[in-house]
């Protein structure tokens, strides 16, 4: 008997506190009149909301009385401040369009803010909510993430195709949020930009086209056909709180093409120089028609002797559009410091390659070095055996061409004679010879005098002050 009146008491307590109040109300006695001495949150707290965005719940607080019973009175009316932070990750009420908002409390004392946006910045916060009885705070986090923050080409971000064909890919870009994250369900739009030459496309369907991206982040565009016009022109992706666009680069040419020189003749210049001329090439379709907007590119090819040069920006390849001729034209060429013949080739998709022959020349005369002659000796009379012989070199040691050498020998005492064939047959003490092609002058055959000893023949480099000497002896009979 004792028991069950120890459970039936426990059972009328329950009653009571799901009744009248909380547990701080159970077990006691709620007066007649119990006026709200407090406030407490209702709702809405602890959300995380993305930039820019309302978040989904209501924010709630409501009157109250510490002694957790039911309220009684009027309870409408009250008025509530819910206060944003001014700095910072914060928001704004719709309501007032800024960071603070009144609100009264209905009838049943509970004051709901209007909805809430978040601001542009990321981080935690308070919503203070502030009446005549006391403040609450609603905690708030804005996040960046699964909001669009970039985007980028996915896949290849430069194709080419032939006038009135489709491109071999549809265009891809992939939307990510701050975090590097994929992005999913964001709208891409795809635009062409036509290029100078009114080359371009369409996508399948005409007009710009749009596409939502994967659980990867990846947007696909329809396929793109190129128009008729040749020439280079580009495309562009953009998406909704993404200032940026992804740029794609593309080229229509011709389906048929011929190159041919547009240069009068191969380019010649000093090593360690800049060409006087630059190289060209023209391009025309099928038809003969000069075409614009084609991509030609001009490459230095590597020689054996390692003579070659470089574009004046650098590098040994370089790329230009045709104009309204169908002319391209390269960058300034500078050859580099070795003398000697190469190649440069030129080319342009759907057309049969050329080739321009490019020549490095040495520089001035530098150096002038004696052969083996000098040392030797003969009889009176009689002829030396080896030949004079000198090579002159420039300063970065390249056998300079048709430099003209002057051989001297003295003009009495022990000396000999030059035997000049041109442009008749007689002797002279000086003879002036053009260096061959690999920098050497060899002197006419050298013919001993009569009187005995020791001399020098000297050889000079017109125009300069090079010099150099073959000791000879004519040998007593």
């Amino acid at each position: 008997m004792k028991r069950a009146l120890v459970v039936g008491a426990t059972i009328a307590a329950v009653v009571l506190a799901s009744a009248g109040g909380s547990a701080r109300g159970a077990g006691r006695t709620c007066p007649a009149s119990n006026p709200p001495n407090e406030l407490v949150l209702a709702g809405g707290s602890g959300q995380q909301g993305q930039l820019g965005k309302q978040f989904a719940q209501s924010l709630q607080v409501k009157l109250a009385n510490t002694n957790g019973c039911s309220l009684t009175g009027d309870l409408a009316g009250v008025t509530v401040d819910f206060d944003a932070p001014g700095s910072g990750a914060s928001g704004v009420f719709s309501g007032s369009g800024s960071r603070e908002a009144y609100v009264g409390t209905d009838s049943e004392g509970v004051a709901t803010a209007p909805p809430f946006t978040a601001n542009f910045t990321v981080g935690g916060y308070t919503v203070d909510a502030h009446s005549d009885y006391g403040t609450v705070g609603i905690s708030l986090d804005n996040t960046a993430n699964g909001l669009p923050s970039a985007i980028a080409p996915q896949g290849q971000s430069a194709q080419e195709a032939a006038v009135n064909t489709q491109f071999a890919q549809p265009l891809q870009v992939q939307v990510t949020d701050a975090n590097g994250a994929a992005v999913q369900g964001a709208t891409v739009s795809f635009a062409v930009v036509p290029g100078a030459t009114g080359a371009g496309g369409m996508f399948l369907g005409g007009g710009p086209a749009t596409a939502v991206t994967d659980a990867d982040g990846v947007a696909t565009s329809p396929p793109l056909l190129a128009n008729g016009v040749p020439g280079k022109f580009a495309a562009a992706a953009s998406t909704d709180g993404v200032s940026g666009v992804a740029m794609f680069a593309l080229d229509n040419h011709a389906a048929a093409m011929t190159l041919s020189r547009a240069t009068a003749t191969d380019a010649k210049a000093t090593v360690d120089t800049r060409f006087r001329d630059r190289l060209a090439a023209r391009v025309v379709d099928a038809t003969g028609q000069p075409v614009e907007g084609a991509s030609v590119t001009f490459a230095i090819a590597a020689s054996d002797s390692g003579a070659g040069a470089t574009f004046l920006a650098g590098g040994t390849q370089a790329t230009a559009l045709t104009g309204v001729d169908g002319r391209a034209v390269s960058p300034a060429l500078v050859a580099n410091k070795t003398a000697g013949v190469y190649a440069a080739t030129v080319s342009a998709p759907g057309a049969q390659p050329l080739a321009f022959a490019l020549t490095n020349l040495a520089a001035a005369p530098y150096a002038i070095a004696a052969g083996a002659a000098s040392g030797t000796a003969t009889a009176a009379g009689t002829r030396f055996a080896v030949p004079l012989a000198v090579t002159v070199t420039d300063r970065n040691g390249n056998p300079v061409r048709a430099a003209v050498v002057v051989f001297a020998a003295p003009a009495e005492g022990a000396t000999g004679r030059f035997a000049i064939r041109k442009p008749r047959r007689h002797a002279s003490r000086i003879a002036r010879v053009a260096t061959n092609a690999n920098g050497i002058a060899v002197a006419p055959p050298f013919i001993a005098g009569g009187a005995a000893g020791g001399f020098a023949v000297t050889a000079t480099v017109r125009g300069t002050s090079r010099r150099t000497a073959f000791a000879l002896v004519v040998a007593a009979r």
